[in-house]
């Protein structure tokens, strides 16, 4: 009865936000609803912005009430959530995201430079082609303009989400990068073989029917294990050569098909049947969930006999290590003396998490907001960095080459670790 009573209130809120423009009314109702549902859901909201900061903020936004559409409302309330500084805490801009404008091609910050990483079929040849402008304004600009928009806690979360608004034209125009938000058209500026140039893309919205391509696509094949093993939530493979077992360990999710007790025991008992020397646990793609899914795991390698030496245990870390897989990834150090390889994850050791939503009925927009503290670790640690710090670079990139797991392979401890 309850499912049923919930489904046709999901579909009366869609109806109102997919047709006509939402009311001044409507949009006021909604910023209230945000308001109470921070203050009263949220563990500590004004940690990085004191309350007053936040009114003034939320009564500017009152104040464009009817001067600006659903779109850059949707945008406005991002910046506005931002000022609790809690990367947990999020907007989803549902079906009026799905509305905005975008890019053809998603990016990625690189330690040289901006780059192509993903393009629909019609732009896929910019794959690999560095940014340098976007509507005319260096790319370092825009990202530095963009990330008022989402709360980050550390420069590897900036780079990660910043480059994804960095691709949304509302984003864009909230922070004067471009004009108007509904452009068919955009300019951006690349260089690629020695050659720059500026080139005039078409935009899109996520109802347009498009063909998307990844730089992994146009690799030769085999692909590097990291992109042959992320499909699902935990996979595995042996490295003959370097006697290594790789887990991929995508979602801190448990597999339906597979518990996470019945994979670490396939796992040991792998490493003892192929006389593995090392294991390599890659944390790289995971954005959280539940961190204690991967625990009998860290229980087995702490009972091993097999991995005792520094060095058998490797973590592969990124900037999309998060959440729940971040703190994974220095339990992984902790408990088990595991070397952590990559660059620093997304998020902070202490951090605020275990996440739940509310909706704004009119909009439909979804907070999604952080409902505890979490105290991981002392001091206050801006991520967790790795013992060996390798970050991404577009050459190796798009070569296929994959340093940080080759770095995995190759690890040899120095004297003074062994002490």
């Amino acid at each position: 009865m309850h499912a049923i009573v919930i489904a046709v209130l999901g579909a009366l809120v869609t109806l109102s936000f997919a047709g006509e423009p939402l009311s001044d009314d409507q949009w006021e109702s909604d910023l209230d609803t945000l308001a109470e549902g921070l203050l009263s859901r949220h563990p500590n909201f004004y940690t990085k912005r004191s309350v007053e900061d936040f009114e003034s903020a939320m009564n500017e936004l009152f104040d464009r009430i009817g001067t600006i559409d659903d779109q850059m409302m949707a945008v406005e309330v991002s910046r506005l959530v931002a000022l609790g500084g809690d990367a947990h805490t999020t907007v989803g801009f549902g079906e009026i995201g799905k509305r905005m404008r975008r890019l053809p091609v998603r990016l990625m910050v690189m330690e040289d430079g901006v780059f192509v990483t993903l393009a629909t079929k019609e732009y896929e040849h910019h794959i690999g082609s560095e940014v340098l402008t976007i509507g005319g304004i260096a790319i370092d600009e825009v990202l530095d303009r963009v990330s008022v928009l989402f709360a980050f806690e550390n420069e590897s979360k900036r780079m990660g989400t910043s480059a994804w608004y960095a691709t949304l034209l509302p984003a864009l125009r909230s922070v004067g990068v471009v004009e108007d938000h509904h452009a068919e058209e955009i300019v951006i500026e690349f260089s690629k073989d020695h050659e720059t140039r500026a080139h005039t893309l078409g935009t899109i919205d996520e109802q347009t029917p498009v063909q998307w391509v990844s730089f992994v696509h146009q690799l030769e094949q085999p692909w590097p294990i990291a992109y042959r093993k992320q499909g699902g939530y935990y996979q595995s493979d042996f490295i003959p050569e370097h006697k290594a077992f790789y887990v991929a360990y995508n979602r801190c999710r448990e597999a339906e098909n597979l518990p996470m007790a019945e994979f670490v025991e396939f796992v040991i008992t792998k490493c003892n049947e192929l006389d593995a020397q090392r294991i390599i646990i890659d944390l790289r793609f995971n954005g959280g969930g539940d961190e204690t899914v991967i625990w009998p795991l860290w229980q087995a390698l702490e009972e091993s006999e097999r991995f005792r030496d520094p060095g058998d245990i490797v973590g592969l870390i990124s900037r999309q290590t998060f959440s729940s897989a971040m703190s994974n990834s220095h339990q992984l150090r902790d408990n088990c003396g595991a070397i952590l390889i990559g660059e620093p994850t997304g998020g902070k050791p202490n951090h605020f998490g275990q996440l739940n939503r509310f909706p704004l009925p009119n909009s439909g927009l979804t907070i999604s907001h952080s409902t505890r503290w979490f105290q991981k670790v002392e001091g206050d640690p801006d991520a967790v960095h790795p013992d060996v710090l390798i970050p991404w670079r577009s050459g190796p990139l798009f070569a296929g080459e994959d340093p940080v797991m080759e770095a995995a392979l190759s690890y040899e401890s120095s004297p003074e670790s062994e002490d």
